[in-house]
């Protein structure tokens, strides 16, 4: 299992909508909204980087109100 965690950047206003968007997509196991310089953290699981990247690309990026994401992947020590 892949895991990531994604740090996004939301434009003003679309918090809640991005935020109850996201929590419909599987592959999102965690979301929360947060203070500093970015909006949202994701915690995102698949199978292997391909299927994240695919969650990322076609699921995330085309909610409106994204405006950026940097992606985390977490690697096994």
């Amino acid at each position: 299992m892949t895991i990531c965690f994604v740090l996004m950047n939301i434009q003003a206003g679309f918090v809640e909508s991005v935020y109850e968007s996201l929590e419909k997509i599987e592959e999102v196991i965690e979301t929360y909204t947060v203070t500093g310089g970015i909006d949202i953290i994701i915690k995102v699981e698949g199978p292997d980087v391909e299927t994240i990247a695919k969650t990322i690309l076609a699921k995330i990026h085309s909610i409106e109100g994204v405006s950026k994401t940097t992606t985390h992947i977490v690697v096994p020590l």
